[in-house]
């Protein structure tokens, strides 16, 4: 059976203009709030990924109409089913988003315990407690959770950690729950406060999207409604380390400079200038990269999801750095395949010791989305071919990545072998 990779030339400058679609963070999340109603929900300037693809296959399943309109996706229907099967979630960590709309929408709910890409073990117990508290009875099996509730009511609930998945969750348990419901100790991120922007627009009463406490009153209806999600901080941040490394000029537009503050402040120098366009960002840069140290958190700390692809460029950078990770306990696979070009890396159990390399071509395989993104960006830099295997991981979440970057002036191409 023939395979697609991507083939890469390194040493190619970038420049010229891009944009980025809105966030499969957020888009994700908006197709599982949409169930709330049976009227249509209108979600604009989607990305054509295979995770969005995925999320279609389980509305499906789960008999809701999920429907294309050029970029935009139109989303309507009442649920008619209650499980998802396990195949499905096998493949996506997402389905889990579905656990609080069906519950509230069918009151009984069977999910698999979801899968995704492999950089850890991700567990559900924050969105099983909080669902506790609403009133939902659990019951945890070998591989799947069963939810039961006749109808939600409000609570005040503290979350452990910071969870965006958790905490969209429990959004959408609240929002037609009894009462008024207090989260404490909730993700920030800009998906999370555009996931509320879209449920407040089909008539939920949400107040504090972006602070560390959300008000919740509940309503005992939803309608339809038609939004714009926040655009990828990922993408475009995926965008600007590869002009800081490979050099050149490049705008980014529709994308916001402020959600990616911690990534501008650790790349900004004398060598790279990161501005704010009319309608987006301005990177411009030598191709010479400071080194410097990233440890990854919770928003608006460094962002975990860029954590693989900052690491991809300080390996070409001007001397030692570590490279942290507090949010996945196995977020470094991708470290061993940076090695077989030449990057100078030691692995431990939360952080990698990262030396300046002069990296060159390889045979390398992603495991993961964001892994795999990484060796994209250093293949752009690199000296000779690169050949990236595993492009299935990063069709996740880029839409056609070759394209973003020969777009730009990247030797880049797709093939089958």
């Amino acid at each position: 059976m023939k395979k697609e990779v991507l083939e890469i030339i390194g040493g190619q400058c970038l420049n010229g203009k891009t944009s980025v679609y809105s966030a499969k963070n957020a888009v994700l999340p908006m197709l599982a709030g949409a169930m709330l109603t049976k009227d249509e929900v209108t979600i604009k300037d989607c990305p054509f990924i295979t995770d969005i693809d995925n999320m279609f296959k389980i509305r499906e399943i789960l008999s809701v109409n999920t429907i294309w309109q050029g970029r935009d996706i139109v989303a309507s229907g009442a649920v008619q089913n209650n499980h998802i099967p396990e195949a499905l979630a096998n493949v996506m960590r997402s389905s889990i988003f579905m656990l609080g709309p069906l519950l509230v929408e069918v009151g009984d709910v069977k999910l698999h315990l979801p899968g995704g890409c492999k950089i850890g073990a991700r567990p559900i117990d924050i969105h099983l407690d909080g669902l506790e508290k609403l009133g939902a009875k659990i019951e945890v099996l070998d591989n799947s959770v069963r939810c039961h509730a006749d109808r939600l009511r409000g609570a005040e609930i503290v979350l452990r950690y910071p969870s965006v998945g958790a905490t969209e969750n429990l959004i959408s348990a609240s929002v037609k729950a009894v009462g008024e419901t207090t989260l404490i100790g909730v993700a920030r991120e800009p998906e999370v406060v555009s996931f509320c922007e879209m449920l407040n627009a089909m008539g939920a009463k949400i107040k504090g999207a972006g602070t560390s406490v959300i008000k919740i009153a509940g309503v005992d209806e939803l309608h339809g409604a038609i939004i714009k999600p926040v655009t990828d901080r990922i993408v475009a941040g995926t965008i600007i380390l590869a002009t800081a490394l490979t050099g050149g000029c490049v705008e980014i537009e529709h994308c916001e400079i402020n959600h990616l503050g911690a990534l501008v402040t650790k790349l900004i120098s004398p060598k790279i200038q990161i501005a704010s366009s009319l309608d987006g960002i301005v990177v411009e840069s030598t191709g010479d990269i400071d080194s410097f140290n990233v440890s990854s958190g919770p928003y608006p700390k460094f962002p975990t999801d860029l954590q693989p692809i900052v690491t991809a460029v300080l390996c070409q950078g001007a001397g030692n750095c570590v490279v942290e990770e507090k949010v996945f306990e196995n977020r470094f696979l991708y470290a061993n395949e940076l090695k077989k070009m030449g990057a100078e890396i030691v692995t431990s159990k939360d952080n990698l010791m990262v030396g300046c390399s002069s990296l060159k071509g390889a045979n390398v395989v992603a495991s993961d989305l964001r892994g795999g993104a990484g060796l994209v960006v250093a293949g752009l830099k690199a000296e000779g071919k690169t050949i990236v295997e595993g492009v299935q991981y990063i069709d996740r979440g880029y839409e056609n990545i070759e394209k973003i970057f020969s777009n730009l002036g990247a030797k880049i191409l797709r093939k089958s072998i």
